[in-house]
Formats: C-alpha cells, sequence, structure tokens
C-alpha cells in the first residue's frame, strides 16, 4: 500500500466509523503498521470487522482480517506444482512454492475444481446427460459387485489367508466353467 492508499483507507474507516477519531498523522502511522497489505484486502478487512464485530476498526484487526481474507484464499486454490527441475535444489524449490501460495493468496491461482460424483442411479436434478448415466450403469454392470474393503495391515497372517482363499474361489469357479 502507497501513502497515498493509506490515506484513502482511513478515509475509508472515516466513513465507516464515524465515531472513531481520526487525525492528519493517522495515515502515517497506520501506513507504517500495515503498509505491506493490499489496499483491497484492507478495504474487505474494514468492511467485515465494522458490519459484523465492531463500530471501531485498529491496525491490528485489519491485519488479522486480512490474513484470514489470505489463507481462505489459499484454502479454495489449487496451488501449482513447482517445476520439477528444482527437485534438486531444496531452496529453489521452496521459494517456487512461497511464490505459488503468495498467487494463490493474492487471488491469481487457479480456484479447486468442483467434484461431482458419477453415479450410475438416476437423480431428480441429475446434471449428467441420460447416455452418459447409461453408459455408467452398463459399466458398473459388466464389472460385478465393488470388493470388500480390506483390512487393517495389522494381520498380515489373515490377509495372506484371505489372498489364498480368493485365489481358489477363482480356480474353483473357472474349473466348473470349463468342464
Amino acid at each position: 500500500m502507497t501513502p497515498s492508499e493509506a490515506v484513502a483507507l482511513t478515509r475509508y474507516v472515516k466513513a465507516a466509523c464515524p465515531q472513531q477519531k481520526i487525525d492528519e498523522f493517522t495515515p502515517d502511522v497506520w501506513h507504517d503498521l500495515i503498509g505491506d497489505l493490499a489496499l483491497a484486502d484492507c478495504r474487505a478487512a474494514v468492511a467485515t470487522i465494522t458490519g459484523r464485530r465492531t463500530p471501531f476498526v485498529a491496525p491490528a484487526e485489519i491485519r488479522a482480517e486480512v490474513v484470514r481474507i489470505r489463507n481462505e484464499r489459499i484454502a479454495r486454490s489449487v496451488l501449482p506444482a513447482p517445476p520439477h527441475e528444482l527437485c534438486d535444489d531444496p531452496e529453489a524449490y521452496r521459494q517456487a512454492l512461497i511464490a505459488g501460495t503468495k498467487l494463490a493468496a493474492e487471488g491469481h491461482a487457479f480456484p479447486v475444481p468442483e467434484v461431482r460424483a458419477i453415479t450410475g442411479a438416476a437423480r431428480s436434478g441429475s446434471t449428467q446427460p441420460a447416455s452418459l448415466r447409461a453408459a455408467v450403469a452398463g459399466l458398473r454392470r459388466q464389472l460385478g459387485p465393488g470388493r470388500a474393503p480390506r483390512r487393517a495391515l495389522g494381520d498380515e497372517r489373515q490377509v495372506a489367508r484371505d489372498q489364498v482363499a480368493e485365489v481358489r474361489a477363482r480356480r474353483e469357479a473357472e474349473g466348473s466353467e470349463a468342464s
């Protein structure tokens, strides 16, 4: 934030919080305290603070709210992976991660894509075309029932016994089909 943007921010705060004392030195102090933050983020923070919490705003509250806003942006973004060439240079790799995180915090990263499950069952309001639902249902019929989840690896002997039993059952089924 530039000094002139700090003046604009204090005017914005004065408009949002008419009871708050702001004099000619307030922009200088606020620039010293929160001058490293973006004006747009600070304005959004002031709007959130005054709209929901308190009729007065302190620079520390603005900083805390900007941190929350930026963390929210990071959480809603897909962070770009650093180039694979940097795997052998830990410092360059770290710098690339930091740069990607900064882009996400500033709102310049890719948003997290919305994930939708494809199901074979027709649902009311389903967004998949009927042809796709029919194709998925056909594939599910061809694949058969799903496998039971595996046990935890705590009992390796039982896992081995289960695998042997599956193989024997499969061989017996193949043998009875051949006869």
